[in-house]
């Protein structure tokens, strides 16, 4: 198992809760993680996967009576997928007021249904923990800095799923496969994707253009859908933990952009397996968008692993200025271009410092990024 941030405080969480809630895509190491924790303990457990519908079924009306024949009154209760299971309220709510005496652990690849009071609870006493694909600092952790540092290409174009990271020889593969499950079977079921094919045509398109304003008119006209589809499909796919959005940043100032994003992934690999690109890199056009995309989804990732408050915005013009990315945590504001090349020299546009003189700019390439993702 790569180590995870995350660990020691799951681990904690699980001896001295009721329910833990484990969230993040398919194949990022929640089940790896609550079977380790749960082997070091020594306790014994019962598992379900509620991806199976025959699971599903048993969970339709979770009495009292039925939740106890279900749980057999094991100390540990693991429940996978559990975001099919539509009254999982009713399962929360039952544990945390002592009728059935068994601490909960759920597993979901998608928001599960619950209601937001309890969900935002559950966020504040840190008993929610979202998993996402291994960092860089993990990965640094585990396979030495050294070595990922000479992995660093390949991490661009296959990413950082653990099932990638472990056996680069089979990863265009795995990744193939992973885009089906980790996108096709991991939105709510409660949500209606009523057309899979627009679904895929939309994410290309979003893949082809990372990094650059696009309107969800834009995609829709590439795709045949409407805006209200686009965007009901880019939410579902921003909470399940596939996509980032980040809007622009303006004053009402002449020629900013406004009500803008742009759109990158939560793993290169993920991107790659969209538009079937697994060039190396010195025979890709796409460098720049690719060292980008890793960079912004590796801050994110790095910010959410310590838990800091932080918003995001990038910055553009009519007259294509650009500021790649906009960081905002607490009275500090850092905008930052982005390059792969070390020694390409960086000018920041004329107007930002102009108008933003109290935010300091920062260029990211392959000299200075390392420090980048791990600032605290």
């Amino acid at each position: 198992m790569i180590p995870r941030i995350q660990y020691p405080q799951f681990k904690t969480n699980l001896v001295a809760n009721k329910v833990l809630l484990l969230s993040g895509p398919r194949h990022v190491g929640k089940q790896t993680m609550v079977l380790k924790a749960i082997e070091e303990l020594q306790v014994e457990y019962i598992e379900f996967n509620a991806s199976e519908k025959k699971i599903v079924k048993l969970f339709e009306e979770p009495t009292l009576a039925s939740l106890t024949t279900l749980f057999t009154n094991a100390p540990f209760v693991i429940i996978y997928e559990a975001q099919y299971i539509l009254k999982l309220q009713d399962i929360i709510e039952r544990v945390l007021s002592g009728e059935i005496n068994s601490t909960l652990v759920l597993c979901c690849s998608y928001q599960p249904v619950m209601d937001e009071v309890l969900r935002e609870v559950l966020q504040l006493q840190g008993l929610e923990l979202n998993l996402l694909p291994p960092s860089f600092y993990e990965l640094a952790q585990h396979f030495s800095l050294p070595e990922e540092e000479k992995n660093l290409e390949q991490r661009l174009i296959y990413g950082n799923y653990p099932e990638v990271v472990t056996n680069l020889p089979e990863a265009e593969t795995t990744l193939v496969n992973l885009l089906q499950e980790v996108i096709f079977t991991n939105l709510g079921v409660t949500d209606r994707i009523n057309k899979s094919d627009k679904l895929f045509k939309a994410l290309q398109t979003i893949a082809f253009n990372i990094g650059e304003p696009l309107s969800y008119n834009e995609i829709g006209e590439k795709c045949g859908i409407d805006n209200e589809t686009v965007e009901r499909y880019v939410d579902l796919l921003e909470r399940s933990d596939i996509l980032l959005r980040i809007p622009t940043y303006f004053n009402e100032h002449r020629y900013e952009l406004k009500k803008s994003h742009v759109f990158y992934f939560v793993d290169n690999g993920i991107r790659n397996a969209l538009i079937r690109n697994f060039n190396p890199i010195d025979l890709r056009n796409d460098v720049d968008q690719l060292w980008r995309n890793w960079l912004i989804s590796e801050r994110i990732k790095w910010n959410k692993l310590n838990n800091k408050a932080v918003a995001y915005k990038f910055w553009r013009t009519h007259t294509k200025q650009t500021m790649d990315f906009i960081e905002f945590a607490e009275d500090k504001i850092h905008a930052y271009k982005t390059s792969w090349e070390k020694k390409k020299k960086m000018k920041f546009p004329a107007m930002f410092i102009e108008l933003y003189p109290t935010i300091s700019t920062h260029t990211l390439n392959r000299s200075t990024y390392w420090s980048f993702l791990t600032k605290k």
